[in-house]
């Protein structure tokens, strides 16, 4: 008789609007003949049929787990400190970043740069986020800014502000 039995290890992430991730682990077995039900062993088709069709499933189960898997751990890298592109930079949360980095960066450098807009950008989860955010200015085309926005009450941190070569 074949079997197909899995296990599934569920590791929560904390965040309040982060959802759980599973992992997939599948085995395929079969019950030896001497095993096997009376009725089974005398029928050794059925024996070689139940084989097949536990590496199938075996199979089956193995390609599901790992296209899950490789698309769930771009995710988690994005989670565990890798760089994610912001899917959506006309956020207004983006937005403002972007005015803050261009009007920080005018204070420190003592120049008059005119925020338009954030074209693109990437973010990292640390203890806090980092962005790293090409932004429009008016008649100085673009530049990249790198700033890190703290958990509540941190001060955020203009890391560099340069012009996008190019």
């Amino acid at each position: 008789m074949a079997f197909l039995t899995t296990n599934v290890l569920c590791f929560p992430v904390m965040g309040a609007a982060v959802p759980s991730r599973s992992l997939i682990i599948a085995r395929a077995s079969c019950k030896s003949a001497e095993h096997q039900e009376p009725a089974a062993m005398a029928d050794g088709a059925h024996h070689a049929s139940g084989r097949r069709r536990a590496v199938m499933l075996f199979g089956v189960a193995t390609a599901l787990t790992a296209s899950t898997a490789i698309s769930q751990s771009a995710r988690a890298a994005c989670l565990l400190g890798g760089w994610c592109d912001i899917k959506d930079v006309t956020e207004p949360r983006i937005q403002d970043l972007g005015k803050w980095a261009v009007t920080k960066h005018n204070l420190q450098a003592g120049s008059d740069l005119q925020f338009v807009a954030v074209t693109s950008g990437k973010e990292q989860v640390v203890k806090g986020m980092n962005y790293n955010l090409v932004i429009e200015t008016k008649g100085s085309g673009k530049w990249v800014a790198v700033l890190f926005d703290p958990l509540p009450g941190g001060e955020r941190e203009l890391k560099w502000f340069k012009r996008l070569l190019g």
